[in-house]
């Protein structure tokens, strides 16, 4: 049987969004002084929206991933370090739950700080709630053994072949430049 993996590359360019944010804002809180807490939320800000959008674009492509997967003949699915575990929805969504949480304490943080109105793409936000739909569908991904087992929400479409072909070209560049930010442009392909 034909293999494919669980992860097409991604993890290799991902660093832990709440370990980061935590230690950002644990760096900003221990100042009392106001005015040294905006400098610093200011240093941290470019970081910060880095992050976002990484993380952002990282469930982005793993809706493409999955699409791209399910849309090749059956193959069991190397790699899915979850497999086999009980499954506990809040565990399995707590980095895609602190994402969407921060999103709306972050606008008002950069409103607080800086002086500035930031507002979370609604698309995006959107995107994140079919990740969370495909995520619970298929349970973790505790029983995902090969591609036909994958569940794919109805908000998700079905790509043409040289749409899929796209997919898979741009995949392998973002695995191979860790660039999240080319995924963008196969938004459409699929929502």
């Amino acid at each position: 049987m034909t293999e494919y993996a669980f992860d097409p590359g991604y993890g290799r360019h991902l660093v832990s969004l709440i370990f980061s944010l935590e230690d950002m804002y644990t760096d900003i809180n221990k100042f009392k002084n106001l005015n040294q807490k905006k400098f610093y939320f200011k240093q941290y800000y470019p970081g910060m929206l880095k992050l976002l959008k990484q993380n952002t674009e990282f469930y982005l492509g793993c809706l493409l991933w999955a699409v791209y997967l399910k849309s090749l003949p059956e193959g069991e699915i190397a790699g899915n370090h979850c497999l086999g575990k009980e499954y506990d929805e809040d565990s399995s969504l707590v980095e895609l739950l602190f994402l969407m949480k921060f999103m709306r304490t972050f606008s008002k943080d950069t409103k607080y700080y800086m002086g500035q109105d930031f507002k979370y793409s609604e698309e995006d936000m959107a995107m994140l709630e079919v990740y969370r739909e495909f995520a619970v569908m298929n349970e973790g991904f505790v029983n995902t053994k090969s591609n036909t087992d994958l569940k794919l929400p109805k908000e998700l479409k079905t790509p043409s072949k040289s749409e899929l072909e796209t997919i898979k070209t741009t995949i392998d560049e973002v695995v191979s430049t860790g660039d999240f930010d080319k995924l963008n442009g196969l938004k459409g392909y699929i929502l």
